[in-house]
């Protein structure tokens, strides 16, 4: 039996260690992230949560429909067990119900996804064997970094670390979702870097931290911070730390030449998603919005 809830009737203890021991654990599933980028977030839930997947659920007029949020890359179903081809048609045919849906998911279910590229680093190895997958440009920018006197560390400082991340949001990107980056910073685990030259800081990075994975969530670098290299200096750091550990580096990927570049340049590989959108055509969307008047024709 599958159910659909609204994310008050969900118990979100049962929810979130599914999803964190599920085989493509996330951090966009955890119940605090949905809560702070989707608030009318719903579930739907195998049996006595034995699978999940989150629906991110918006409602214009008479119409609901489902959309990615903002921050979060992608879903999934999420599950412990092997899923049974009739079980997953569960998911697909409540997914379907949704007069219009743009989501991206971890793995193709309806064969009709586009591909997109995220990109992430395996941290197993150790610093020196990941160091030797650099790319030069990478090399290069770390050894001005260090060369320019700068200083990586990491702090708990929330709200400096906010504070310099909103500044440097010169065309305000980001201000729009104050309050929902300030919800998942404190919510969510989270780890802070920050670039410093003395008392100035030229640079920090956000993490979101799972059991699994390090999301490069929110980075910025100040005019002068980016003469410096600073955030290959950040990035390196993070790497160093966690290098021999079974964690990934997720950098969510981008389509953007530049920043592809850049994640390339520590050696990040492609690992793919999928975006799946879907819209009735306007006669089915009036009847669905109108069911009586279906019936009516009908007879």
């Amino acid at each position: 039996m599958i159910r659909r809830l609204h994310h008050s009737a969900i118990d979100k203890k049962k929810w979130d260690a599914l999803v964190q021991n599920s085989p493509c654990a996330d951090v966009y599933a955890l119940s605090a992230f949905l809560d702070a980028v989707c608030p009318d977030w719903n579930g739907l839930i195998l049996n006595d949560y034995e699978a999940v997947m989150p629906l991110p659920v918006k409602k214009k007029r008479l119409v609901t429909y489902l959309v990615q949020p903002i921050f979060s890359q992608r879903y999934a179903v999420y599950f412990q067990r092997t899923l049974t081809e009739q079980e997953l048609d569960l998911f697909r045919t409540e997914i379907r119900t949704f007069i219009r849906i743009r989501i991206n998911l971890l793995q193709p279910l309806f064969n009709t996804e586009k591909q997109r590229t995220n990109f992430v680093l395996d941290l197993s190895k150790s610093y020196e064997e990941i160091n030797f997958g650099y790319s030069e440009n990478a090399r290069r920018n770390c050894k001005k970094a260090l060369e320019s006197a700068l200083e990586c560390r990491q702090t708990n400082d929330v709200e400096s670390a906010l504070r310099f991340f909103f500044a440097a949001d010169e065309q305000n990107i980001y201000k729009p979702y104050e309050n929902q980056i300030r919800a998942l910073v404190n919510n969510c685990t989270s780890e802070i870097y920050e670039v410093c030259q003395g008392t100035e800081k030229y640079a920090v990075a956000i993490f979101l931290k799972t059991n699994t994975r390090l999301y490069y969530l929110f980075p910025a670098s100040s005019a002068v911070g980016k003469q410096y290299s600073s955030m290959f200096l950040l990035v390196d750091t993070v790497i160093r730390n966690y290098a021999g550990t079974t964690m990934l580096l997720d950098f969510e990927g981008s389509e953007i030449d530049g920043i592809q570049r850049f994640y390339k340049g520590f050696g990040a590989v492609a690992e793919p998603y999928y975006f799946f959108d879907k819209r009735l055509n306007p006669q089915a969307l009036f009847y669905k919005c109108f069911p009586s008047l279906l019936k009516r024709k009908s007879l």
